[in-house]
């Protein structure tokens, strides 16, 4: 695991990454196998929208960049900021799980817009932290922080499209 002086080893990196890809498979699947992925090809898209297969693959690859944050997080040599990026960066993990699940699994992109919002918060003021403490694993926040913005404006124009009862219908 960790001594004082370096922090996590390569063993400890190899387990986040193999963690983040079990993560990231495990929702790809759970999204094939309860039919949600046909459920969003039935919706209304922009024209600049990638294809949806496009963004399950470049949601595969997100994860990974958050591990390899993680594990620099925890080798940077500021030990009151140590604790704290790593719950900052396991945080942000589980909130890009759980928008995945409100967004799929309530299959309404009101919804999924306000998850994406508020993750999208989040994201921003964890990036901010976490590069005060570790600049590199900052710069790695900012490809799951690019990726959430995309999110964020597809999840916008998605509720416009296909949610006209919302507070976005007739925009």
């Amino acid at each position: 695991m960790a001594d004082n002086r370096h922090g996590p080893g390569i063993i400890t990196l190899l387990a986040y990454l193999i963690g983040a890809a079990s993560l990231a498979g495990g929702l790809s699947g759970w999204l094939h196998a309860t039919g949600a992925m046909d459920w969003v090809e039935t919706l209304d898209a922009p024209n600049w929208a990638p294809s949806f297969a496009v963004m399950n693959i470049i949601g595969i690859l997100v994860p990974e960049f958050i591990a390899v944050s993680l594990w620099i997080a925890q080798r940077s040599g500021r030990d009151g900021m140590r604790l704290l990026c790593t719950l900052l960066i396991a945080l942000l993990v589980a909130g890009m799980a759980m928008q995945i699940c409100v967004f799929f699994g309530s299959r309404d992109p009101a919804l999924g817009f306000l998850a994406a919002m508020a993750m999208w918060v989040y994201a921003l003021f964890a990036t901010g932290i976490v590069g005060r403490a570790s600049s590199p694993a900052g710069v790695l926040l900012w490809v799951p922080f690019a990726w959430l913005t995309m999110l964020l404006v597809l999840g916008f124009e998605l509720m416009r499209l296909n949610s006209p009862g919302t507070f976005a219908g007739g925009l």
